[in-house]
């Protein structure tokens, strides 16, 4: 599904996108007003479930979405880059991406990709019909789940609720869209007793190839399936011991703008964590958990034309491990996070290239993907949040210590590289203020210096096209750690029927990481134009804002503004960045008719033009577009919903800037126009 099939939809299927202070202070406005009461340095997003008091509450059903990414893409700051026409969908925000963008489940869970070419990254994992709310901390400015250097995306789940007699609820939610074959099914039951918490969920989505709003066909295949086990026992009062389960399944999915297509991945995610909430002792709250991510995954060629001269097959499983304590201390105005934890990463992967043609027929090649790669960081980390008065006060800091090597080195990288092995520490600091002017005025300003040690990718990728062009890409295990200083100031005017939020940011990232093409080096395969290699780039920049208006207009209707910019500069080669989000206009209206029973809304989102492209990486310029969603929820009953839709209204054939191409003349535009029906039955 397109951006702005997404976004339209998204805003009435998503329960509440409300920005809430971190403590659970309370909103005044709706669902894509992201203002708070008191600025601070986290937004979340409730997406199920009980909220603050206050915080206007679309009921709806959300659920049934299988990518996280479709849930992130209805945020101001975010786009994506997309290889396929409705999977995968790669989070960017305000620029930064891949491992930029610290994404995780829980506070500590999650997937390292299994495809070099990242069919499935992390946010791919995430079961979003499981998540109560989504925190987003922007920029290096909180460091308590991990480094930050762009971001840290914390998918928060429901907290284990116990009761005296045994309760059963549930829900069951399907969806259909009609360009393109759309299902979506989501079911969830749960049984609350005085001890015992247990939940499963389930979701299974699929599609075909969608026309795009010049009625060609765009290759979009895709098939996903979910499964959810989640337990929580009461051990005590105020100590929780729970587990999380969590099985994906993805099956023959196209992936048009890349050289293959994916065939399976599978997916384990696992998560055990203690609670235990203290009542006259030396801390507040101890948190404890231990987590574990299996990701196996198979890719290939055998229905492309490639085939006919060359089969290929990919073979390729990660790892990933890790723990985290943290303890957290309350006293008076003051609360104080302080922990430790560490996380193992290991990717392994093979190519197979079996000839179809001339003298070598039959003859077949086998190529490492990471060279079985592997990363271990052992972290500790300081959080304290502070009120005086009218002022209220955040610092935030953290030392990681990484070990990184390859486990079965090849044979180039040993003669090219005196050294494959790394030892990094990295030290990241952040501190901030916001205050209050009179009854309508609030000012924040952010200073943070957000440290993170290369990928494995970056670090042990071995001869693989995974960038933007068709280079083969070499990893460089000597990289330094990439470091982001960053400032942010936002300003927010409010009124009893307004709010008004302006965020300016500027960041000033040194060592860099990206890649420049090496003629030193030559490709595996002879049709590739080249090989790139991983680089430090000394500095680079990002500069940008973000402009949200959100009004009450009488009794009956509401409407959002948004504004979005990010400027992107290699300040060494003196041309921009790559994949940089084009500036981008939204505004939405809804009604709220029939005792709020009925509600129509109208979107509008327009995108301009992205003439800021790189050169070096040959970057193509992307057009201006305006794309229109009108749709209507119905709250039959307390506990059915319906809703229509119809997306891309005026069936506008357009290109995101950061999709792929198909083939150098042919890009992946989004979907054209498409009728929607969603419904919700809660049991």
């Amino acid at each position: 599904m397109n951006i702005c099939s997404m976004k339209a939809l998204m805003s009435l299927l998503i329960p509440a996108i409300a920005l809430i202070e971190s403590k659970g202070q309370s909103l005044i406005h709706n669902s894509d007003s992201f203002f708070s009461k008191t600025l601070a340095p986290v937004s979340v997003y409730a997406v199920k479930g009980k909220t603050p008091q206050k915080t206007y509450q679309l009921k709806s059903a959300d659920w049934v979405q299988h990518d996280a990414s479709q849930v992130l893409l209805q945020i101001v700051g975010f786009n994506a880059i997309r290889k396929s026409g409705n999977f995968g969908f790669d989070p960017v925000f305000r620029g930064f991406k891949w491992e930029q963008i610290n994404l995780i489940t829980d506070g500590a869970m999650g997937a390292h990709q299994a495809c070099p070419n990242r069919m499935d990254p992390p946010s791919s994992q995430v079961m979003i019909n499981q998540i109560k709310e989504i925190e987003l901390y922007k920029g290096p400015h909180n460091f308590r789940y991990g480094p930050s250097t762009g971001a840290v995306i914390n998918f928060k789940m429901n907290d284990p609720v116990f009761s005296a007699k045994s309760i059963w609820n549930g829900r069951v939610g399907g969806g259909y869209e009609t360009n393109g074959n759309i299902r979506r099914t989501e079911a969830y039951i749960n049984r609350s007793s005085k001890r015992w918490q247990t939940a499963l969920a389930f979701s299974y989505s699929a599609g075909d190839d969608y026309k795009d709003g010049n009625d060609s066909i765009i290759p979009a295949v895709f098939n996903r399936t979910a499964i959810n086990f989640t337990t929580a026992y009461l051990v005590k009062t105020g100590a929780i011991a729970s587990i999380n389960i969590t099985r994906n399944f993805t099956r023959n999915t196209s992936f048009p703008t890349l050289m293959m297509d994916l065939l399976s991945d599978d997916t384990w995610m696992i998560q055990a964590k203690y609670q235990v909430t203290a009542t006259n002792k030396w801390f507040t709250q101890w948190n404890t958990q231990a987590y574990a991510s299996l990701v196996d995954h198979q890719m290939g060629n055998g229905l492309r034309p490639s085939a006919a001269t060359m089969l290929s097959h990919v073979f390729a499983n990660t790892e990933t491990t890790g723990g985290r304590t943290e303890l957290v201390f309350r006293k008076n105005n003051s609360v104080w996070y302080l922990g430790a934890d560490l996380k193992y990463e290991y990717a392994n992967g093979t190519r197979s290239r079996k000839m179809m043609t001339g003298i070598m027929t039959g003859k077949v090649f086998y190529d490492t993907l990471w060279q079985q790669g592997s990363i271990f960081r052992t972290s500790a980390f300081a959080h304290l949040e502070k009120k005086l008065g009218q002022f209220q006060l955040t610092a935030s800091g953290r030392v990681d210590l990484v070990h990184s090597k390859p486990n079965q080195p090849a044979a180039k990288t040993i003669a090219n590289n005196a050294l494959i092995t790394a030892n990094d520490f990295n030290t990241s600091l952040s501190a901030g203020i916001s205050w209050t002017f009179g009854k309508h005025v609030q000012m924040a300003i952010w200073l943070g210096h957000g440290v993170r040690s290369a990928s494995i990718t970056e670090k042990f990728i071995h001869y693989l096209p995974v960038g933007l062009d068709a280079y083969e890409v070499v990893g460089n295990a000597q990289l330094k750690p990439e470091a982001n200083t960053q400032l942010d100031f936002l300003v927010r005017y409010q009124t009893e029927k307004s709010l008004l939020q302006i965020n300016f940011y500027r960041a000033m990232i040194s060592q860099y990481i990206t890649t420049v093409v090496d003629p030193n080096l030559k490709p595996i395969i002879a049709t590739s134009p080249g090989v790139r290699k991983y680089i430090n780039v000394e500095e680079a920049s990002m500069v940008g804002f973000e402009i949200s208006y959100a009004q009450q207009i009488g009794r009956l209707f509401n409407q959002d503004i948004s504004l979005a910019y990010v400027r992107g500069q290699n300040r060494v080669l003196q041309e921009p960045l790559p994949e940089i989000n084009p500036f981008e206009l939204r505004y939405k209206l809804v009604a709220q008719l029939l005792n709020t029973k009925l509600q129509p809304y109208f979107n509008l989102r327009h995108s301009f033009a992205q003439n800021r492209v790189s050169t070096s990486f040959n970057e193509k310029a992307t057009e201006d577009f305006m794309v229109v969603d009108i749709g209507v929820k119905v709250l039959a009953n307390k506990k059915l919903q319906i809703t229509t839709a119809v997306n891309n209204l005026f069936d506008i054939a357009y290109r995101e800037h950061l999709s792929r191409f198909i083939r150098p003349t042919l890009p992946l535009n989004a979907v054209g126009r498409t009728w929607v029906l969603m419904l919700t039955h809660q049991l």
